[in-house]
């Protein structure tokens, strides 16, 4: 029988051991294309691609709905289903941003999990099972405590809008659309009971220029969190992944909030250029807690909220 001279994991230095990353994500295209980026330097053990399933209960209860309500339940609808065109649109015009437009997960395990059963006993089991050392999130829904604290680790999500100013759904939209572009980007933070609300570990400050859009924007974004992810597992056992706590309350963005006139008054604006974007640098803003001073510093710039 041949000698095996490979280390045993105990042995290895912390640089030297290789993260189990297990993701959980709805893989729309630009969270495949994330996907894949990270893989391509840390190996992905397993991905949970969460589905949106209809049930016999959620259609009879849009039926009750409707009979209470008629028209807010079609006006809801229609508003409803014109959002999810936009994301869908949005996601399709980033991908020709980026540098492959395959949307597929590859190579990389992968199984579907429903919306509702992301935070049942059962789906906590299957995750156990894989021993992750980090699960990593993208376009999720809220998880509990039952699942994030699982990872030996951490659970890390990745944001797209800079927490806690702008928390929430569609947040680069809304940065757009205050004009508030120094808080156009991506956050890397480790997740909690609250909505974006946990622990910062960088932050991904994507180049602007007067032509971008959402859509490009969501696309730099991307590319920008693909290299926080993987410089951050680098060295995920010495750090143990603890980022720094977020200061302030900001804003958490829901939903509901999304109105026709809203979008339409923005594409006005962004139609006759009366409301251009300034051109800025790409950087990136690593908060550890070994670099308390920095963290002050990058806090008191990023929170204005």
């Amino acid at each position: 029988m041949p000698i095996s001279h490979r280390m045993p994991p105990s042995l290895l230095s912390p640089h030297e051991r290789r993260v189990n990353i297990v993701v959980l994500s709805t893989c729309t295209p630009t969270s495949a294309y994330l996907i894949r980026s990270v893989a391509e330097r840390h190996p992905i053990s397993h991905v949970f691609h969460v589905t949106w399933g209809e049930t016999p209960s959620s259609n009879s209860s849009r039926l009750a709905k409707f009979l209470r309500a008629p028209v807010g339940s079609v006006v809801e609808l229609a508003r409803r289903k014109y959002f999810e065109r936009i994301h869908q649109r949005r996601e399709q015009q980033a991908m020709a941003f980026l540098p492959h437009s395959n949307d597929s997960l590859g190579d990389i395990p992968n199984t579907t999990v429903d919306v509702r059963q992301v935070n049942s006993p059962a789906f906590a089991a299957q995750l156990r099972q894989l021993n992750p050392d980090v699960l990593l999130v993208s376009a999720s829904p809220i998880l509990k405590p039952a699942i994030f604290e699982i990872p030996r680790l951490a659970t890390l999500n990745v944001h797209r809008g800079i927490a806690p100013a702008y928390r929430g759904e569609r947040t680069l939209f809304w940065a757009l659309h205050n004009g508030d572009y120094d808080h156009i980007g991506v956050t890397l933070h480790r997740i909690n009971r609250g909505i974006d609300t946990g622990a910062v570990l960088k932050y991904g400050f994507p180049a602007l220029d007067a032509r971008d859009t959402e859509a490009s924007l969501t696309a730099k974004s991307m590319q920008l969190a693909s290299r926080m992810i993987n410089d951050a597992l680098d060295d995920a056992h010495a750090t143990g992944l603890q980022g720094v706590r977020q200061h302030g309350r900001g804003r958490c963005y829901l939903a509901r909030e999304q109105r026709f006139w809203k979008e339409f008054r923005y594409g006005l604006v962004r139609l006759f250029n009366r409301r251009l974007i300034p051109a800025r640098s790409e950087r990136i803003v690593t908060l550890a807690a070994d670099v308390r001073t920095e963290a002050r510093e990058a806090v008191e710039v990023l929170v204005m909220a």
